[in-house]
């Protein structure tokens, strides 16, 4: 199977075109898939009178250091997706181009921006359901079904506790949602970045079939930047990046065909496992044969049946002694 990890790299910026090209440079190096920023502008996300407005206002940039984000992604062939808050964060997507957008889970029930976004020229809209009861994803789902979607899992809880994560919403998504068929699903991870949990609750999050993984990647958790509770040091996030591409690939892509669509090597192993199928009497020719005359044992002959049901009910055509390899051209 194919998986997408995100590198989660939110308002790490701190407002720097400097350290956003930093942030780019870690992913892509790290082996994400995707770099994604918040694109702030304070009055799409508070009043002036709102505590953290003035924080909000330092993370802005000009639309050209944007642009320059946005070209040394390209040039790392890794993708540049935003969260964006509003109608500006959302034309600045367009004027670059950008392919996928998050939509914040804040956002679930904001109906005119998700209309908005509905009739934009992105193509892909990454939908954070935590804290968003099913009758609002519903909802908006059916505001923006003529996009592709990915359906978020997770929430910021610095860290998130392990109880809190609920993977089983998985399934019940599956269900509920099943009649919107252009939607896969996403899993964004907030645990301690210590802990083994780490890697291991990702991983989980793949074999219930989510394809899109999302993590918090910082320059340094002693610079103690955005978020810097739950992010990964680069060299952290390579070993992640690594490891969920290991996951994706035992996963593999199995199908409903009789062998399930096995790999070469398993068709070459059963190959070599099945034994052939042996006399356990001495038969003589014209002899019907029962299940009490054949049995399954190794031997020298390449020529040999090795299902066994292909000997039962047949006749032997030949005289065959106690223990010898029986071949198609022995039975009729």
């Amino acid at each position: 199977m194919d998986i997408e990890i995100i590198a989660e790299l939110a308002q790490g910026f701190e407002g720097s075109k400097d350290q956003a090209l930093l942030l780019v440079k870690a992913a892509a190096k790290s082996g994400a898939s995707a770099a994604k920023f918040q694109l702030i502008y304070a009055d799409e996300l508070a009043t002036p009178d709102y505590e953290h407005y003035e924080l909000f206002s330092s993370l802005e940039m000009v639309d050209s250091d944007w642009f320059e984000v946005k070209e040394l992604c390209d040039a790392y062939e890794i993708e540049l997706i935003f969260d964006v808050f509003g109608s500006k964060g959302l034309r600045l997507a367009e004027k670059l181009q950008i392919k996928t957008i998050k939509l914040h889970a804040t956002d679930i029930n904001n109906i005119g921006f998700l209309s908005m976004i509905a009739k934009s020229s992105i193509k892909r809209v990454m939908l954070g359901a935590g804290g968003a009861f099913s009758s609002e994803i519903m909802e908006a789902l059916e505001v923006i079904k003529s996009k592709n979607v990915v359906l978020f899992h997770g929430f910021q809880g610095y860290p998130t506790s392990m109880n809190s994560n609920q993977l089983s919403r998985i399934a019940i998504w599956k269900n509920l949602f099943d009649l919107h068929k252009n939607i896969t699903f996403g899993f964004s991870d907030h645990v301690d970045p210590e802990d083994i949990t780490s890697v291991s609750l990702p991983s989980f999050a793949v074999g219930l079939g989510v394809t899109v993984l999302e993590k918090h990647l910082t320059l340094g958790r002693c610079m103690e930047l955005e978020d810097h509770e739950v992010a990964l040091n680069p060299d952290q996030f390579k070993i992640f990046t690594n490891s969920m591409k290991d996951i994706a690939l035992a996963t593999g892509e199995s199908t409903s065909e009789e062998n399930f669509g096995m790999t070469e090597s398993e068709l070459n192993y059963r190959k070599a496992i099945r034994r052939h199928v042996v006399a356990t009497r001495n038969i003589n020719s014209g002899d019907h044969l029962s299940k009490e005359d054949v049995a399954l044992k190794r031997t020298s002959n390449s020529n040999a049946i090795t299902n066994i049901k292909d000997a039962f009910s047949k006749t032997s055509v030949k005289d065959i002694l106690s223990n010898q390899p029986i071949t198609k051209e022995d039975i009729k």
